[in-house]
C-alpha cells in the first residue's frame, strides 16, 4: 500500500498551503511607507496578491515596491498609488522596525521632459539597466504572443521542466515510504531540485502572474523553510538590504558559531568556523524550519533584524499547526513504520542532505570577501556589489544552474527578483555590459569550485579576531 501512503503524503503537504490561502484578494492592512509617503492599500486587489501587500504593512516598503515593479508603467503606478495615499497626521501610521525611519538608499527624482514622461526615481545606471532588460522581455512577449509581465514568468519550456522534475520526485515516494535505502539519496535530491526551482521563485511572485500559484509554490519548500518565516528572512529583510549590518538577517545566522561581517564582535568559536562549516550546513535548514519560527514568534524579530508582521491569532495558530504537520512529515512518521535504525536514518538523513543542497546553492552568493562590508546609496548598485554570480561552461554550467535553481546568478536575481530565473542567463550579458559601462564592480567566479574557494577564504579571514579585541568578554 505504499502508493496509497504516498498519495496521502502528497495531500498532507498541501494542507498548510490551502489553510493559509487568503480567502480574498482584498484584505485590511495598516499603512505602509513608500518614498516617504504613506499608503493604506486595504481593499486594493493587487495583481501580486495579498501576500505581497502584507510584506509591506507598517514598513518602509520602498525597496520592495521598486524591485517588484521594474516594468510596470510608472504613470499608471503613481496614479494608482495616489488613490490610496493617506495623511499620517489623520491616520495612524507607524513602523514595525525603527530602522525604517532612516532611509539607507537614495532615490533621485527623475526630471521629466514632458508631463507624460513619468519615470521611476532611479540613477542613470539603474534606468539603463531596466530599460535594456525591458527590451529583452518585450522581444520575448512578441515572440510568444503574451503580455510583457507574462513573458517575465515561467516559459512553456520551464513549465514542462518543472512537471518533469515533479514526476521524478513523486516516482521515488512509494519506495521512500517503504524505506528502500536508495531513496535516502534519490528522494531528497529530486525533491531539492524540484523545490529550489519552484519555492524560491514563488516567494518572489516569479512563477506565474496568478498570485495563488506563487503562494502554493512556496509550500513545496516543506523540507527547508516555513513560507511565513521565509518572507521575513528573505523577501523583507535580505532582498531589500543585502549584506547590510543590522538590516540583513542572513548576516546573523548561527552568530555564536559563525561571523560573516566585521561589525559582529568576534567570539571564541568563530576561530574555528572554517573547520566547522560542514556540520552547520547539515543542520542549517532544520533550524530554519523549526527553530527560527520559534525565535520569530517569541522575540518578535528575525535574527534581531526584521520585525514580525502583525498577524491575527487565527493566522498564528495556522502557522503553529503547519509547523507541527511539517515536523511530523519530516521526522516522526518513520518511527511508526520502520525499526529504530532505519527510522532514524529516514528521519534525519534526507533533511540533512536537503540542507547541504541549500547551503551549496546559497552561501557563496553573498558571503565572499569582496561582497561583505561594502555598500552603495544607489539601491541597484548595492544589489550588484553585495552579490556574487558564478557560472561554469557547457554541461557543468547547465547542471549548476538547474541544481541551484538559478541562485548561482545571484546578481541578476537581486536586480530583478520578479523575473523567473529561467530568463537570468539571457539578461546576464546585459547586466555585465551595463556594469562595465558605468564602472560598477560585478563580483563573479568562473564556476562553483572557484566560488566555494572564495567563500572558504571569507570564513578564514573573519575567523581571526581583530587586533586588540579580547574574546573573554561578550
Amino acid at each position: 500500500h505504499a502508493q496509497v501512503r504516498a498519495f496521502y503524503f502528497l495531500c498532507s503537504i498541501r494542507i498548510e498551503g490551502f489553510l493559509t490561502m487568503p480567502a480574498t484578494q482584498a484584505i485590511q492592512l495598516k499603512p505602509m511607507k513608500i518614498h516617504d509617503k504613506w499608503y493604506d492599500v486595504s481593499g486594493f486587489e493587487h495583481p501580486g496578491g495579498p501576500v505581497m501587500l502584507k510584506c509591506g504593512e507598517s514598513r518602509d516598503a520602498t525597496a520592495l515596491f521598486e524591485s517588484h515593479h521594474p516594468f510596470t508603467n510608472r504613470k499608471y503606478l503613481e496614479e494608482t498609488m495616489a488613490k490610496y495615499e493617506v495623511d499620517p497626521t489623520k491616520v495612524e501610521c507607524y513602523l514595525l522596525d525603527k530602522a525604517d525611519s532612516e532611509s539607507v538608499f537614495d532615490w533621485p527624482e527623475f526630471e521629466s521632459k514632458t508631463s507624460s514622461d513619468v519615470q521611476p526615481p532611479t540613477s542613470d545606471f539603474a534606468h539603463e539597466l531596466r530599460t535594456k532588460v525591458h527590451g529583452y522581455l518585450k522581444q520575448e512577449s512578441v515572440r510568444r504572443g503574451v503580455p510583457l509581465l507574462e513573458a517575465a514568468k515561467c516559459t512553456p519550456l520551464r513549465k514542462f521542466e518543472l512537471a518533469l522534475l515533479a514526476v521524478l520526485f513523486i516516482s521515488t515516494l512509494p519506495a521512500f515510504i517503504r524505506g528502500e535505502w536508495w531513496t535516502l539519496l534519490a528522494t531528497p535530491l529530486t525533491y531539492w531540485i524540484l523545490g529550489v526551482n519552484t519555492f524560491h521563485d514563488g516567494s518572489h511572485f516569479a512563477v506565474a502572474r496568478d498570485w495563488r500559484i506563487n503562494h502554493m509554490a512556496t509550500y513545496i519548500g516543506w523540507w527547508f523553510s516555513s513560507p511565513l518565516v521565509w518572507y521575513h528572512q528573505h523577501v523583507i529583510g535580505h532582498h531589500a538590504y543585502p549584506n547590510m549590518p543590522n538590516r540583513d538577517p542572513d548576516l546573523y545566522h548561527n552568530g555564536t558559531f559563525e561571523r560573516h561581517t566585521k561589525t559582529l564582535r568576534h567570539k571564541p568559536l568563530h576561530s574555528h568556523q572554517h573547520k566547522t562549516w560542514l556540520p552547520i550546513w547539515f543542520i542549517g535548514t532544520f533550524a530554519m524550519n523549526f527553530l527560527k519560527p520559534i525565535q520569530l514568534m517569541v522575540t518578535g524579530k528575525y535574527n534581531r533584524a526584521v520585525a514580525l508582521t502583525q498577524y491575527t491569532a487565527a493566522r498564528r495558530y495556522q502557522h503553529y499547526a503547519g509547523r507541527v504537520l511539517v515536523f511530523g512529515l519530516c521526522h516522526v512518521w518513520q518511527f511508526f513504520m520502520f525499526d529504530l535504525f532505519r527510522a532514524m536514518c529516514f528521519s534525519f538523513i534526507p533533511v540533512g542532505l536537503v540542507s547541504l543542497c541549500f547551503m551549496v546553492s546559497s552561501q557563496m552568493n553573498h558571503l565572499t570577501s569582496e561582497c561583505i562590508d561594502v555598500s552603495d546609496r544607489d539601491f541597484y548598485k548595492h544589489q550588484v556589489i553585495t552579490s556574487h554570480s558564478f557560472m561554469d561552461e557547457g554541461i557543468a554550467g547547465w547542471a549548476t544552474f538547474l541544481f541551484t535553481g538559478g541562485l548561482n546568478l545571484q546578481i541578476e536575481h537581486h536586480l530583478f527578483p520578479c523575473i523567473n530565473h529561467c530568463h537570468l542567463p539571457h539578461i546576464r550579458k546585459i547586466v555585465k555590459q551595463t556594469c562595465k559601462k558605468h564602472d560598477v564592480k560585478y563580483p563573479e567566479s568562473s564556476g562553483i569550485v572557484e566560488a566555494f574557494g572564495k567563500y572558504y577564504s571569507h570564513l578564514k579571514e573573519l575567523s581571526v579576531a581583530p587586533i586588540g579585541q579580547s574574546d573573554h568578554h561578550h
